[in-house]
């Protein structure tokens, strides 16, 4: 089976990623479904395609045949007009290819079925604002998003620092220059330097994975840049700790400080399979005075959490909420989530809908 017929078939099906293994069966996944093929990708297929398809990455690609590179292989490549992001990797049978299909449209935050909260982090004019989350979660798509509507929103001096850059963006109000990790610049770290120097008003980077980018985010942040950028993490209140813990023990209480200070919010997401796709799910802390002391005196995380659901009219969402508010407009259904929340925030998503049936004496 040839590469060529795998990457046609998730064009025509809008499908999402594709995984192929040298001398094994591929599979594509389809509104989060995944498909097996029955015919088996040979190890010449794939080394056809990575030659004429993606030539960039063949000196690399060619040492990680020869077992003189281990360390995955991160790219994206145009294939019929649509943009492909690619990682290979080595696994216990082989060559691995994960590739994901990007959207040729970037959708508003509408769209994507975000709450209207999560716009109101595109009006910040400095700070810190982050979308943390497991990989495939859609923080690159939110960011994205988030990103455009500013640029059709008010003039802006823009800068993305991505690997690989996944969504183009068209100037509009805003100048936006994106740049690739690996291609216009040898590291985040590097970029993000860079940057200090090239006087945006906004920064967006694509990963924040280690400790020198962290530092210098936090520091374009305090000097009056807006920053937007991931982490992975498994919860929003995680998250502080999560780049605190980057940090050797003397520089933690520092970098504490520094981050109550600069920090604007921090949205978690999940995406939950329904009957038609995926629909996000997300907490989303809106950091106020309160929330930065907490950070401050290292409360414990359902401190935080018990006050941003005491305080939805500021910014704050969270996730029970959401739930039943996309239960509420057909997007998901209880038994959707029961597996994906933890056991207080499930039964709070049946509170909650059990209290608004009583109320209006229906459901619906």
């Amino acid at each position: 089976m040839e590469v060529n017929y795998i990457l046609k078939y998730a064009i025509e099906n809008n499908a999402s990623d594709i995984h192929i293994t040298q001398n094994k069966r591929s599979w594509v996944r389809v509104k989060g479904l995944l498909k097996q093929f029955d015919e088996e990708m040979s190890v010449s297929e794939i080394d056809e395609f990575i030659e004429l398809v993606i030539p960039e990455l063949l000196d690399e690609y060619q040492k990680m045949r020869e077992k003189k590179r281990i360390e995955p292989i991160d790219g994206a490549f145009k294939y019929m007009f649509r943009r492909f992001r690619i990682n290979i990797y080595l696994g216990m049978d082989g060559i691995n290819l994960a590739l994901r299909l990007l959207s040729d449209k970037i959708l508003t935050l509408d769209e994507l079925y975000l709450p209207p909260e999560v716009e109101k982090f595109t009006e910040i004019k400095s700070g810190l604002f982050l979308v943390v989350g497991t990989t495939g979660s859609g923080k690159s798509t939110t960011l994205a998003s988030m990103i455009d509507k500013i640029n059709h929103s008010r003039s802006e001096n823009i800068l993305t620092v991505e690997q690989p850059i996944e969504y183009i963006h068209t100037s509009d109000k805003c100048r936006i220059e994106q740049i690739e990790v690996g291609v216009h610049v040898e590291s985040f770290e590097m970029a993000t330097v860079a940057a200090m120097r090239q006087n945006p008003n906004i920064i967006l980077v694509g990963e924040m994975r280690d400790l020198e980018t962290i530092q210098n985010a936090i520091t374009l942040a305090e000097t009056g840049h807006v920053v937007y950028g991931t982490l992975h993490a498994k919860s929003v209140t995680d998250t502080v700790d999560r780049i605190i813990d980057v940090f050797p023990p003397k520089q933690q209480e520092q970098i504490r400080i520094q981050l109550a200070g600069v920090l604007k919010g921090v949205m978690h997401q999940t995406l939950v399979r329904n009957k038609t796709g995926v629909v996000p799910l997300i907490e989303l802390l809106a950091v106020d005075d309160v929330t930065a002391a907490m950070i401050l005196g290292k409360q414990k995380s359902n401190t935080i959490r018990d006050h941003m659901r005491g305080k939805s009219s500021e910014g704050n969402v969270h996730i029970a909420d959401n739930a039943v508010w996309h239960i509420h407009n057909s997007r998901l259904e209880v038994e959707n989530l029961k597996n994906i929340l933890n056991p207080d925030d499930f039964t709070m998503v049946k509170s909650i809908i059990s209290a608004s049936v009583q109320r209006s004496g229906f459901y619906g």
